[in-house]
């Protein structure tokens, strides 16, 4: 996942960390990472999209192994045999698109609390 850099905004892993010294800087941060915000929605919904492709892709492979165990007879077994000799796609990894889709959550809520903040001292 590679973001774009910010001018007032830093995000290490998950932590959002921004330094202003004015109130123009302080308006032109929120600007930034309201914008930071709708980029990171954007490839949190592509994740999710990736994540019901996966999911869908390892049910039809388990669909499939299930109806070629219920066969029977001569063709079948080898099918099975020929099968095993044969290289097979490797199945999309669930954990790590979920731990993706955690990550993106952490970073949103993280943003949101600078912009709350930001906010908090431009009225006080």
């Amino acid at each position: 996942m590679q973001l774009r850099q910010m001018r007032f905004a830093r995000i290490d892993g998950t932590e959002v960390l921004v330094e202003v010294k004015s109130e123009a800087e302080a308006k032109a941060a929120i600007k930034e990472l309201r914008h930071k915000k709708k980029e990171v929605a954007l490839l949190k919904r592509r994740i999710g999209k990736q994540e019901v492709r996966a999911r869908r892709t390892i049910q039809r492979a388990e669909d499939a192994a299930a109806r070629e165990a219920r066969r029977r007879g001569l063709f079948a077994t080898l099918r099975r045999v020929s099968r095993a000799f044969t290289k097979k796609d490797a199945l999309p990894d669930i954990d790590a698109i979920r731990r993706d889709l955690e990550k993106t959550d952490e970073i949103l809520h993280n943003i949101e609390s600078c912009i709350i903040q930001l906010e908090g001292r431009l009225l006080g």
